[in-house]
C-alpha cells in the first residue's frame, strides 16, 4: 500500500481565494426552465451548493416564441413586412430563476428563424445556428431584448448579469461560418447591447478547448468592439463527445436489433462513451489549459462557462465517484487562475440528442432526472463548506493530494485520490499539523465506492428502467457521504491524523477549534 505524508503549520501563510465554481452552473436549453422539476432541482443547487447563476442555450430558439414573421403563417398583404418581437416567455422564465435566488447568465443565441440566413439547426430542439440575414435587423432585435430586460427588472439588476455572445462558434455544428464571421457577429451584438446601457457586461468568444482567445481580443481591439470578459470551454475529452466519426459509424452499423424495452442510453453508450480516452496523462489537463487561457486573456476576467469530465451526454463516468474526484481536483487547482466557472450541468433534466429518462443514463447532471444526488453533487457540497483563506501548499498531480483552508476557529482539508483508472487501490495517509490551537472535534466526510454513490445502490437493485417514488427516496437516504468523528494522535507537539483513502475517493476533514492557546489539546 502506497503511503503519503503531508505537513501543515496552522500559522503558515494563507491567501484569500474565490469559490469560482459557485459563479454559475450549466443547464440544457432555455425552455426546460418552464418545468417544475427543473426549478426544484435548481433551487436545491442554489440553496445547498451556493450556485449563483445558471447558463443555458437557446434563449432565442423558436420554442421561446421571441420573433415571429406573420407572413410565414398568414396571407398578410403589406408593403412593409416587419417581424414581431415578444419576450414574454423569457420574462416568465427569468422571473422563476430570480424567485429562487439565481441570476441568468445570458447566452445570446441561437438565431430566431425569422431573422436567420439559413435553415441549419442543431440538436433535438432545432436551434438555428446560421448568421443573421440582415445584421441591422439582428441588432434591432438584440437591443429591444435588452430594453425589455431593463424595463422588467431595472438597470441596476441587469447590470449585475453577464451577456455572452453565442456558444462554441468554432464548431460547425454550432455556427455556420468561420471565426471571422463570428467576430463580426460578436461586434454587432456587443454594440447593440451597449447601445442600450453602456454599463452592461458583455463578452465571448465561448469557444471550445480554450481556443481563439488571442485572435478574438485582437479583433475587438482593432475594431473597437466592447469586451468585458473572456469566456471559453474545456473538457478532457474531445469537444463534442457524441459527434459521429468513421469508427462510431461502424459501431452503429453493427447494432443488429434492439427491443422496445431497451433504453436509448444503453444503445448509445457502447458507441459514444469514450471511456478509453481517460488516461493518466489527462490528470491536471484542464488546469494546464486554464493557465494558457489566463495568459491569453490578460487582465480581463476569465470564465469557463462549460466544463466537465466528458463532453459526451451519455458518458457513464458522469454518474461515478470518478467525476467527484476529478471535479474536486479541477476546481481547487484552478483557484487563482479562473475568475468564474460553470460546471456542465446541474441536472439530467436535459435534452440535446434526446431526453434520456433512465434513472442513471450517464447524463451531465449533478442530479438525476429523479433528483437523486450523484457523487459530483456531494463533491460540490463539500467544496461549499470550505473557508475562503487557503494555505499555500503545492499542487503535485500525485495519486493523493491535499488542499487546506483556514476559517474562523476551524481548519478544513480536502484529501482526494483523483484517477481515471478503475483499479481498487488504497493509500495510507498521515497529516502532521503544527501549532494547532485547542481542538474541539475532528469530523470526516467521505465520498467513495460505498458512500455518496447512488449508482451502486441502483445497480444492486438490478438497474430498473424506472424508479418509484419510494425507491427514489430510499436511494437518496442511503447514498449520502459518510460522516464520522476522528481522534488524532499527538507526537512531539504535532497533531497527527493517520488515515486511509481509496482510489477516486474524496475526503473532507473539518477540524473545529476553540480559541486561546496554541498548545494542542482535545476537549
Amino acid at each position: 500500500m502506497k503511503k503519503f505524508s503531508f505537513s501543515l503549520d496552522y500559522h503558515a501563510k494563507t491567501k484569500s481565494v474565490k469559490k469560482h465554481w459557485q459563479f454559475c452552473i450549466g443547464s440544457g436549453h432555455a425552455a426546460l426552465a418552464h418545468r417544475a422539476d427543473y426549478l426544484k432541482q435548481l433551487k436545491i443547487v442554489r440553496d445547498e451548493l451556493g450556485m449563483e447563476r445558471v447558463r443555458f442555450h437557446g434563449i432565442f430558439n423558436d420554442d421561446m416564441h421571441v420573433c415571429l414573421s406573420p407572413d410565414r403563417f398568414l396571407p398578410v398583404i403589406s408593403r412593409r413586412k416587419a417581424n414581431l418581437y415578444n419576450f414574454y416567455q423569457i420574462g416568465k422564465l427569468y422571473d422563476s430563476l430570480l424567485d429562487i435566488g439565481v441570476q441568468p447568465f445570458v447566452e445570446i443565441g441561437f438565431m430566431p428563424s425569422a431573422l436567420a440566413s439559413g435553415k441549419k439547426t442543431v440538436f433535438y430542439y432545432k436551434g438555428n445556428v446560421t448568421q443573421p440575414k440582415n445584421m441591422n435587423d439582428w441588432q434591432s432585435f438584440v437591443s429591444e431584448f435588452v430594453r425589455f430586460l431593463i424595463r422588467r427588472y431595472g438597470a441596476q439588476e441587469v447590470r449585475r448579469w453577464y451577456f455572452e455572445v453565442w456558444n462554441e462558434p468554432d464548431l460547425a455544428c454550432f455556427f455556420k461560418g468561420n471565426m471571422d464571421d463570428y467576430y463580426r457577429l460578436y461586434a454587432a451584438t456587443a454594440k447593440a447591447i451597449k447601445s442600450v446601457d453602456a454599463h452592461l457586461t458583455v463578452g465571448g468568444p465561448a469557444t471550445t478547448k480554450s481556443s481563439h482567445i488571442t485572435e478574438f481580443l485582437n479583433f475587438c481591439k482593432n475594431e473597437n468592439a466592447p469586451v468585458d470578459f473572456v469566456s471559453t470551454h474545456q473538457y478532457p475529452t474531445d469537444e463534442l463527445g457524441h459527434s459521429l466519426n468513421r469508427e462510431r459509424l461502424k459501431q452503429l452499423r453493427k447494432i443488429k436489433s434492439y427491443s422496445h424495452t431497451d433504453s436509448m442510453s444503453a444503445i448509445l453508450q457502447p458507441v459514444f462513451d469514450n471511456v478509453n480516452a481517460f488516461t493518466p496523462a489527462l490528470k491536471g489537463y484542464l488546469t494546464r489549459e486554464a493557465k494558457r487561457a489566463r495568459k491569453d486573456a490578460g487582465n480581463l476576467p476569465l470564465f469557463y462557462t462549460e466544463w466537465s469530465i466528458s463532453s459526451n451526454c451519455v458518458a457513464a463516468v458522469h454518474d461515478t465517484v470518478k467525476a467527484a474526484s476529478f471535479l474536486v481536483k479541477t476546481v481547487l487547482d484552478n483557484q487563482g487562475i479562473v475568475d468564474g466557472s460553470s460546471y456542465w450541468t446541474f441536472s439530467d433534466i436535459f435534452e440535446e440528442l434526446f431526453f434520456f429518462p433512465e434513472p442513471f443514463c450517464g447524463g451531465f447532471g449533478l442530479m438525476t432526472v429523479d433528483g437523486i444526488k450523484k457523487p459530483a453533487f456531494w463533491a460540490f457540497k463539500m467544496l461549499s463548506e470550505l473557508p475562503d483563506c487557503r494555505y499555500e501548499l503545492p499542487i503535485t498531480d500525485e495519486d493523493v493530494e491535499i488542499a487546506a483552508f483556514r476559517g474562523d476557529n476551524k481548519i478544513c482539508m480536502m484529501l482526494y485520490a483523483q484517477s481515471f483508472q478503475d483499479e481498487n487501490r488504497k493509500y495510507d495517509v498521515s497529516i502532521h499539523i503544527k501549532n494547532l490551537p485547542f481542538c474541539r472535534s475532528i469530523v470526516l466526510k467521505r465520498i467513495n465506492s460505498m458512500h455518496g454513490n447512488p449508482l451502486k445502490l441502483w445497480e444492486e437493485m438490478g438497474k430498473p428502467a424506472s424508479l418509484t417514488r419510494s425507491e427514489v427516496a430510499d436511494i437518496q437516504n442511503k447514498s449520502e457521504p459518510s460522516v464520522e468523528k476522528f481522534e488524532p494522535q499527538i507526537h512531539n507537539g504535532e497533531t497527527v491524523l493517520n488515515l486511509h483513502i481509496e482510489n477516486n475517493e474524496v475526503l473532507l476533514i473539518t477540524v473545529e477549534l476553540e480559541g486561546g492557546s496554541s498548545n494542542t489539546m482535545f476537549v
